[in-house]
């Protein structure tokens, strides 16, 4: 069966599968904990509060993503497209934001596999090295990790996106080879 996917349907799947997969834990963080103190419980309806908004965002970014991919490289790019992208990027960091966790630099991998067929590249590269850095105060407060190790864990995130980019980057540049060499069997 997936011998008969192409390439951007291949990269479509395998980022919805990641996005469904992301709700897991947001769903782990939703049920409801045993009695607790009725101080604790009050930072735990505030915390409840931003894993509903946590939810939204991740439903954002599956509508997103899903539009953005559903004919990726075969049609033009729209200024809804962009502003789509924009929405994508953002709704990955508000995931991490209200979750307090790091699920957001898991999405920004997904993003990654999009941005190379709607961005020139040097704009790809910023926006992914801006969004990971914007989450860097979610690892120091939401997680507990010291400022260095907060640093140092969005260079990792940059690192696994970079290659994420680079791997969607040759698809891209390779379906175009493809499209050009039939363009010119075409002519002969």
């Amino acid at each position: 069966m997936l011998a008969r996917l192409d390439h951007n349907r291949l990269l479509r799947y395998a980022g919805l599968f990641t996005w469904v997969v992301i709700g897991l834990p947001l769903l782990l963080l939703t049920l409801p904990q045993p009695e607790v103190e009725q101080e604790v419980e009050a930072v735990e309806q505030a915390v409840l509060a931003g894993i509903w908004r946590a939810w939204l965002a991740w439903a954002v970014f599956g509508f997103c993503y899903a539009w953005l991919t559903r004919a990726l490289g075969q049609r033009r790019v729209t200024v809804l497209d962009y502003t789509l992208l924009v929405w994508l990027a953002g709704s990955a960091v508000a995931i991490s934001y209200y979750s307090q966790s790091g699920l957001g630099s898991i999405l920004l991998m997904v993003v990654a596999c999009v941005l190379p067929w709607l961005l020139p590249l040097w704009l790809g590269v910023a926006l992914l090295v801006l969004c990971e850095f914007v989450i860097v105060p979610v690892y120091v407060q939401g997680i507990g990790l010291s400022l260095l190790e907060a640093v140092m864990q969005a260079v990792l995130y940059i690192g696994v996106t970079g290659f994420v980019f680079v791997t969607s980057l040759v698809a891209r540049q390779q379906a175009q080879a493809r499209d050009e060499q039939r363009r010119l069997n075409a002519e002969l």
